[in-house]
């Protein structure tokens, strides 16, 4: 594993590694004469000089919705069509029929979704219009959309998601009626996905009892197929998420008495067989030949994805009665990483000594230090961070220190304290996550209303990629004509992909830089099929 994965986490790992290879600001790039009036078209003009830069891999389709949004369905059919998307152009199309439904333009999706001509997708699309259609309150019409789906798979999810547009407008009766439709209709993961769309739906109608109905229906399922399926398993933790949230453990403490059970099984299994192996030399061959013992119903890998989503989503007393339920497991060897879900969970709810007190049992030490350092992350994040401060400078593990304190700072920023989060950036070890926190230190002096203050501490920043999300942040929180500054800055730092929300900060911006791309690559064709179909664009994107 290479050094500083475990203890920073993928994604801080990957954003530090891409900073790094994309290399420092280049000289000059602090200059305030670049755009130094904020004049829109001058914005506009270094939109198109960067859009040949060299864009992730789907950052056409994200250009493609944001023409979308601003009226341009026609031209992000065209960018599409030429290869800017994620996978096949009809595929991709399909996502656009949805964007457009969502913008509101009715019209313009129907056109689309009837131009295509794959009867395959040109189903899906049509999927795509239901919910659209509905919201604008048109549930007649779109129940007789359902009616034409051409392909049965297809039907469960018109159907579920006709009822979520249902409930979202407040009609539970009609949305329950939906939701009994598509679950009539569909069969194997998708009956799942549809009963726990049903389950979600008459718990915010308020029918508690038809909600443990399809709750019910749900749990038989995952029964049924057993531990196999990541699909499965995800039901089961969304339902139980779902239930603890509104503070019905049963079937919550089912499940663990079940768990518990099938892990005490295996260790009474596995002394038995340790006991027979020291008398007998037949022990292992006999093993081999036993009868398989039979699988537990339910896949233990599911408590900790529960416990994740815990965290994330219920409040403080229902969080840790749930940790406490599943502490009892402990005893068991679980695995799958329980013990560290536990800590972090714990973290996350201010109970930092007992988090600590399960992460120091971890024997490999950059796991240890990482999971010591998210719970020092969470209990920061649940606004502890004096502890949090203290117990992050006591890492001895640099990586863990590093990843520890950023998350001090960005909490302390985000709290409004900005004096205390900048003097406690020189504190990380790590020279990008000095940058990497400074980002978050930005915005808040922005949002406090110190801008230039805010943008003197981005040039401060040494390498380019990191800088540029400093401005982008700023552009944010800025007015129109600082913002178009700003926003220049960061494309020539960045590219146009680090905006957030282009057309708000330069309206007519997704148009010019869509004209720009589409002439270069009529003048420079994708050297292969696969480059066209991945729609990677730019100068080393492109032969």
């Amino acid at each position: 594993m290479p050094k500083g994965l475990a203890q920073l986490g993928s994604g801080l790992y990957v954003t530090r590694a891409r900073d790094q290879r994309l290399g420092p600001a280049p000289p000059g790039s602090a200059d305030r004469g670049l755009l130094r009036s904020g004049f829109a078209p001058c914005l506009l003009t270094v939109l198109r000089l960067a859009a040949h830069q060299e864009a992730d891999r789907g950052a056409g389709m994200g250009l493609a919705a944001g023409l979308v949004r601003a009226g341009h369905l026609a031209r992000a059919v065209e960018l599409v069509r030429a290869g800017a998307g994620r996978s096949g152009p009809e595929e991709d199309l399909v996502r656009l029929v949805r964007t457009a439904g969502e913008a509101g333009d009715l019209d313009g999706a129907r056109a689309l979704a009837e131009s295509l001509t794959d009867r395959s997708h040109r189903d899906r699309a049509l999927v795509a219009r239901i919910p659209a259609v509905a919201r604008a309150g048109d549930h007649e019409g779109a129940v007789a959309l359902v009616e034409t789906v051409r392909y049965p798979h297809n039907r469960p999810q018109a159907w579920a998601g006709l009822a979520k547009a249902a409930a979202e407008g407040g009609d539970f009766p009609a949305a329950l009626g939906y939701a009994a439709r598509a679950a009539e209709c569909a069969a194997g993961g998708e009956l799942g996905r549809v009963l726990l769309t049903a389950v979600e739906i008459a718990h915010a109608a308020g029918d508690h009892v038809l909600a443990g109905t399809f709750a019910d229906r749900v749990e038989d399922l995952v029964r049924r197929e057993r531990i196999n399926g990541t699909g499965q398993r995800a039901l089961l933790v969304a339902l139980l998420a779902l239930e603890a949230r509104g503070g019905d453990l049963d079937r919550l403490d089912a499940v663990l008495r079940s768990l518990a059970r099938a892990a005490a099984a295996a260790e009474a299994e596995s002394q038995e067989t340790d006991v027979d192996s020291a008398f007998d030399p037949d022990a292992l061959y006999l093993t081999i030949l036993a009868e398989r013992r039979p699988l537990p119903p339910f896949d233990a890998r599911l408590v900790p994805e529960l416990l994740e989503e815990v965290a994330e989503t219920a409040d403080r007393e229902v969080a840790l009665t749930v940790a406490d339920r599943v502490e009892r497991l402990l005893h068991h060897d679980a695995g799958f990483g329980l013990r560290e879900a536990v800590a972090l969970l714990l973290a996350r709810h201010g109970q930092a000594e007992r988090a600590m007190a399960l992460a120091d049992r971890i024997v490999e030490p950059d796991l240890r230090a990482a999971r010591e350092a998210e719970s020092v992350e969470a209990l920061a994040r649940s606004g502890d961070t004096d502890r949090a401060e203290a117990l992050a400078r006591a890492f001895t593990d640099r990586w863990a220190r590093s990843r520890a304190l950023m998350a001090v700072v960005g909490e302390l920023a985000r709290r409004g304290d900005t004096d205390r989060a900048e003097a406690l950036v020189p504190a990380i070890p790590d020279r990008w996550g000095r940058g990497e926190a400074l980002v978050d230190v930005v915005a808040a002096l922005a949002r406090q209303g110190e801008p230039e203050r805010a943008e003197e501490l981005a040039h401060t920043i040494p390498l380019g990629e990191t800088r540029a999300r400093a401005l982008a942040a700023l552009v944010d929180v800025s007015d129109p004509v600082r913002a178009r500054r700003l926003a220049a800055r960061a494309v020539f730092l960045g590219g146009w992909t680090v905006l957030h929300d282009l057309e708000e900060i330069a309206p007519g911006g997704a148009l010019a830089i869509a004209d720009e791309v589409m002439a270069w690559w009529e003048a420079h064709p994708p050297a292969t099929e696969e480059a066209q179909r991945r729609g990677r664009f730019g100068r080393r994107g492109r032969a």
